[in-house]
């Protein structure tokens, strides 16, 4: 398991040179996972190398893998263009989490910050329609928390 969470954390930070050497002397640490379920590719999505997450995906990561708690990469993307990268090589833009919350919910639920995924989510077709596990739509978190500017893109695509 340490060589596992010693590569996650090369991955985390974007060692790509130094991922690819241990890689390529043990291909299948690339589909393990922490004792959480996260994968090597969940730990890409933060370092905002989508040439990272082709390698990753390219040796048989899934795209659509999910930790203990249903996350995939996709919910907890931070970057536009990872979140194109991840969606461009199948990931499910409407995968749900355990709580039913769809990356869609995730992004809304981060606030402002995150509106250029938000409108890209949406332009590549995610259902702003979707309940949760509470009830909720992506337009209801999107009132609890008074985000206007989200509130107005997701009535633009309702």
């Amino acid at each position: 398991m340490g060589d596992f969470l010693d590569l996650y954390h090369l991955v985390e930070i974007d060692e790509f040179e130094e991922v690819k050497d241990i890689l390529n002397g043990n291909p299948s640490l690339a589909l393990g996972n922490d004792e959480y379920g996260f994968t090597l590719l969940h730990a890409a999505v933060s370092a905002e190398n989508p040439e990272l997450i082709k390698y990753l995906i390219d040796l048989g990561v899934d795209v659509n893998s999910r930790n203990d708690e249903g996350i995939s990469p996709l919910h907890i993307v931070l970057y536009p263009e990872v979140a194109e990268c991840l969606l461009d090589h199948g990931a499910l833009i409407d995968i749900t989490a355990n709580d039913g919350n769809t990356p869609l919910h995730t992004q809304v639920s981060n606030g402002e910050e995150s509106i250029d995924i938000i409108q890209l989510l949406l332009k590549r077709g995610a259902n702003p329609e979707i309940k949760n596990a509470f009830g909720k739509i992506a337009l209801d978190i999107a009132k609890s928390r008074e985000e206007t500017l989200i509130i107005k893109e997701l009535l633009k695509n309702s």
